[in-house]
């Protein structure tokens, strides 16, 4: 009996090329030439805006060549100017204002809708959404006609109804006329940030939800230990785009009363345009002093910002 011993397969040939390495980061020329347009974009219209504007924070420029290096006495200038301590209160009311009303109004609206019939949940939302799909400064323009104390309708349509009492010079009214524009911009913003919580609320999981009504969870007890705690990574995005906004808040208080009267509805963007083109120096434009206020907002809404982002980092 002849036995066959097994043959041995030849080890396999490794070659001895180094094996490429995939190009990645700087050393891609492909992937470089799809970063540089962005990071041109960022260096021409995002960084150099900022530290130009650091730099002219430092001088006394009027923006026509007159300029002298002056280090930080525009910013010890605010401490003592008292349009722009007015103008940070009226900036710091505005926003933590409209961020709790946006908020509030846009999430229960948005609730509102997705419990309602599914049909009339698209009426709904584009009715809502129309008036963020007009610019603010034709909003602004539009309210500002509106309620012009003679001829406005909304002073006539509270005539009309027996309310004639009620009519008011609502933007030269030192008492009203921030929370007029406060009541424009709800009208204006509410509907975007309304379609963001409906939006969310189709990826609310259902099945915790219908257990809950199944142990005698009512509607409003729903919301508010399901639904709200689910929608909360959505809640602070729509939060820290309301500080933002509020921050920089500019086109509604600029086109509706243009930071008047006496300086009630100043926000700091305005009285920033207002120093830099002169209209509040006797005529002579300030860049040094309106570049100082643009670096202080900037940094408010950056600390903001990142306040934000490490809460909610730190409640994940």
């Amino acid at each position: 009996m002849t036995t066959t011993t097994p043959t041995r397969r030849p080890p396999a040939v490794v070659s001895r090329r180094r094996a490429r390495r995939p190009l990645t980061g700087w050393s891609n020329p492909t992937g470089l030439a799809f970063v540089l347009p962005a990071l041109a974009f960022f260096a021409i219209f995002i960084a150099y805006p900022v530290v130009r504007t650091f730099a002219l924070s430092m001088t006394t420029s009027d923006g026509f060549g007159g300029s002298s290096f002056a280090w930080f006495h525009n910013y010890g200038v605010m401490v003592t100017d008292p349009i722009f301590r007015k103008a940070a209160v009226v900036t710091l009311v505005y926003t933590v204002v409209t961020t709790v009303l946006h908020t509030v109004l846009a999430l229960v609206l948005a609730l509102v809708v997705h419990a309602g019939p599914r049909r009339s949940a698209v009426v709904y939302r584009t009715l809502f959404f129309l008036p963020a799909a007009v610019s603010l400064t034709v909003t602004g323009l539009l309210w500002r006609i509106g309620l012009t104390p003679v001829f406005g309708v909304f002073n006539r349509v509270l005539d009309a109804v027996g309310l004639g009492s009620l009519q008011h010079e609502w933007l030269g009214d030192t008492a009203t006329v921030l929370p007029t524009i406060i009541v424009v911009s709800l009208w204006q913003s509410t509907g975007l940030f309304m379609l963001i919580f409906y939006a969310a609320l189709g990826n609310v999981d259902t099945s915790i939800a219908e257990s809950a009504r199944v142990d005698g969870a009512g509607p409003l007890r729903e919301a508010w230990s399901i639904t709200i705690p689910m929608l909360r990574p959505v809640i602070e995005v729509v939060v820290m785009l309301n500080v933002l906004n509020g921050l920089k808040v500019f086109d509604l208080n600029f086109v509706m009363s243009n930071g008047g009267p006496l300086h009630a509805s100043e926000s700091l963007s305005s009285y920033t345009y207002l120093l830099t083109f002169g209209s509040s120096t006797g005529g002579v434009p300030s860049f040094g002093y309106g570049s100082a206020i643009s670096v202080v907002v900037f940094l408010v809404a950056g600390i903001a910002t990142l306040l934000l982002y490490r809460f909610r980092k730190g409640e994940a």
